[in-house]
């Protein structure tokens, strides 16, 4: 006999050890620690323009718009409007893709028509600002502008939030 054979005589007599299939109380009381959206990560593939992605079971969780390449060359460029009256933390995340600074303005609006600047910030080119809003209301969007009118830019824009159950 081959001595890789004796080898896997000896593996398959070993005695098999049962394991009791019943989850310990210690295991069953962590899963129910853990918060319903704390396995849900980010899809790592880019959202087309305008596009809403949204996570398989984590609609109350996650919610994440991009709106890649947005020109200001025809000047003041508004994005859509959000809904945020049920989202707990939001943000916009604007990345300069081009060299000229462009103007960005968060407004926020009660009806979704009639809005009013909530605060603006300047972004240089190729940088990237994260925005916030200091006021509620029900509706927000970004409005994009160049800073000079003969100097257009490319902004990447992310609008991320979190909803708490």
């Amino acid at each position: 006999m081959s001595r890789t054979a004796k080898q896997s005589k000896k593996k398959t007599k070993q005695t098999t050890k049962y394991v009791s299939r019943r989850p310990s109380r210690c295991s069953r009381r962590a899963k129910l620690l853990k918060p319903p959206c704390s396995r849900i990560t980010r899809p790592r593939f880019k959202q087309g323009a305008f596009s809403r992605t949204k996570l398989p079971g984590a609609a109350s969780c996650f919610t994440e718009h991009t709106y890649p390449g947005a020109d200001t060359a025809r000047g003041q460029v508004a994005l859509p409007p959000q809904d945020t009256s049920t989202l707990s933390m939001y943000s916009y995340g604007v990345v300069n893709r081009g060299k000229h600074p462009a103007l960005v303005q968060i407004q926020i609006s009660p009806n979704a028509v009639d809005y009013a600047v909530d605060s603006q910030e300047v972004v240089e080119g190729g940088q990237t600002q994260a925005l916030v809003p200091l006021r509620f209301l029900h509706y927000t969007r970004l409005v994009i502008l160049p800073v000079k009118p003969g100097e257009p830019t490319r902004l990447d824009v992310y609008f991320q939030a979190q909803r708490m159950p």
